[in-house]
């Protein structure tokens, strides 16, 4: 996935979440903070779908001049003089990917340090609150009316009511077992506030906003260089407790009193902050217009229906499925790269074939060189791309090449000599005492070589001779043999590359000490 991919995309889904909450400003805050919960969902999604859906290719404007070129110069290049040898090199020059290669790797660390960062903060805050509510006590004295009000609400599940002296505001916490935690002051609570805070409380169990909220940290966790997941965060947060506020409000609690429970509530958090990381109900940044929005009578409070929230998911997907599928493209025929294959003597390699893979797509594209060693594609999608060159004789050359869209990438590929091997089998097995046995040799393998290379020939053999001793023990097995041929044919520095008996491995060293080469020739 390229950087580039990551942030505009997700920027493109930021940008709508923005886009669909004004739009909606005058619904309910229940279905605004449903838009913010799609949309980080969308966020969470959208990598996974980039990386493992299929790319739809959209041409978004007519191909540049140059581009429609480059099939004529390739052409053009070709019918050089066959017999020219050192035709010009290319002017300009890709330069190779290590840079590339150690720019995405800074990048990678600095984006992982800052993922690892932001997530240590969220899990600091969840950790507190797992042990805040553990060390926490039952409050009877609250449990019997959070019955009554789960059982209005169509709550199944069972939820707890505790207590602890260092919870500075109401908060809930936990989706498969929830628990409505109150500070230890809520006993002398009159008989209204304690109401309204538990129903408000019960609100954010019923609607599951703590997973919306798992999910809004999550993709503050992935974008978290990014300013406006952070401001998202922010409206998921603001809308979700005015959904809540708007609930209680639904529920008969009058908007004054309501205000007035929220500036006591408000009052108490700031002189004793709160380090925990759930759904608080008094938080100070937005509570202005917080408590403005509940005086408003005004204010649409209806609350989220299925038919309001499959709207908002199917738009969701309508967003996000585009997003993460189709690339456009400046050009209708992508980039072009040519390039020129050559030996380590410099000179021209032909007829090799040449095959590019794009790292940034799917893409491969096969070519084969010419007779001056030249290659060239026309038109291919934009990318990074790895090439590998191929040719009788020599070992895979490979590079790597940025190709842009609307130009000409240019390369060079310097084909490594291929390797030699040499096979010589001696046979023996234990002997009669009155028979001696007679080594039997194999025909030499030799890697057939083509181009301008003509390979190693071994001029003088000497096989290798069985020890007497070991033939006799009945001991076999086979020696693998490393060694350099010089370039006056002397095989230097042979070393034994397998676990065989010292005895064979001495006499395969000897022999192979012994051998001659006529040294392997490129270009003559």
């Amino acid at each position: 996935m390229m950087w580039t991919d990551f942030v505009v995309r997700g920027t493109l889904v930021l940008a709508a979440g923005f886009a669909v909450s004004l739009a909606f400003g005058r619904a309910s805050a229940a279905l605004r903070h449903f838009v913010w919960t799609a949309a980080f969902v969308s966020l969470l999604a959208l990598p996974v779908v980039l990386r493992l859906g299929p790319k739809v290719t959209l041409a978004a404007w007519p191909a540049e001049p140059r581009t429609q070129a480059v099939a004529a110069s390739v052409a053009a290049r070709e019918s050089v003089d066959p017999q020219r040898t050192t035709p010009p090199l290319p002017t300009q020059r890709v330069p190779r990917r290590g840079s590339d290669w150690r720019m995405a790797g800074v990048l990678s660390m600095l984006y992982l340090a800052g993922l690892l960062l932001v997530a240590a903060r969220f899990l600091a805050g969840a950790v507190r609150t797992a042990r805040m509510v553990r060390q926490a006590r039952p409050a009877p004295h609250a449990q019997g009316l959070a019955d009554n009000l789960r059982r209005a609400l169509g709550i199944g599940r069972a939820v707890h009511i505790l207590e602890s002296p260092a919870a500075a505001v109401p908060m809930t916490w936990g989706t498969r077992r929830p628990v409505v935690l109150l500070p230890e002051a809520a006993r002398q609570w009159p008989a209204g506030r304690l109401h309204a805070v538990v129903l408000h409380e019960l609100v954010h169990v019923r609607r599951h906003d703590l997973l919306a909220q798992v999910a809004a940290q999550a993709a503050c966790c992935l974008y978290w260089f990014h300013p406006l997941a952070w401001l998202a965060a922010r409206e998921l947060r603001k809308e979700r407790e005015r959904a809540c506020d708007d609930a209680v409000l639904s529920g008969g609690v009058p908007a004054a009193d309501y205000a007035g429970h929220l500036l006591e509530l408000a009052r108490a958090m700031v002189q004793r902050r709160s380090l925990a990381d759930a759904p608080a109900m008094a938080e100070t940044g937005d509570l202005e217009e917080r408590v403005r929005a509940v005086l408003d009578g005004s204010r649409n409070r209806a609350p989220l229906n299925r038919r309001l929230a499959a709207t908002v998911a199917a738009l969701a997907c309508a967003l996000v499925l585009p997003t993460a599928l189709v690339t456009l493209h400046a050009q209708a025929g992508g980039g072009a790269l040519v390039g020129i294959v050559q030996d380590a003597s410099k000179a021209r390699v032909p007829g090799c074939e040449v095959r590019v893979k794009n790292l940034d797509g799917k893409n491969e594209e096969v070519a084969h060189a010419g007779v001056t060693g030249e290659f060239g594609f026309p038109s291919i999608p934009p990318g990074h791309y790895t090439i590998e060159v191929r040719s009788r004789g020599f070992a895979v050359g490979k590079a790597e090449v940025l190709v842009e869209a609307g130009r000409q990438a240019e390369t060079l590929v310097t084909l490594p000599l291929g390797q030699i091997n040499e096979a010589v089998t001696v046979r023996g097995s234990r002997p009669a005492p009155s028979l001696a046995a007679t080594p039997r040799t194999a025909v030499p393998i030799r890697i057939p070589v083509g181009g301008n290379v003509q390979a190693a020939k071994l001029l003088n053999k000497v096989d290798p001779v069985y020890p007497a001793d070991l033939k006799q023990q009945g001991i076999t097995g086979t020696v693998m043999v490393r060694a350099v041929v010089s370039t006056t044919g002397e095989t230097l520095s042979p070393e034994v590359i397998n676990t065989v008996h010292p005895g064979l491995a001495q006499a395969a060293i000897d022999a192979v000490r012994q051998w001659r080469y006529q040294p392997t020739l490129l270009n003559g």
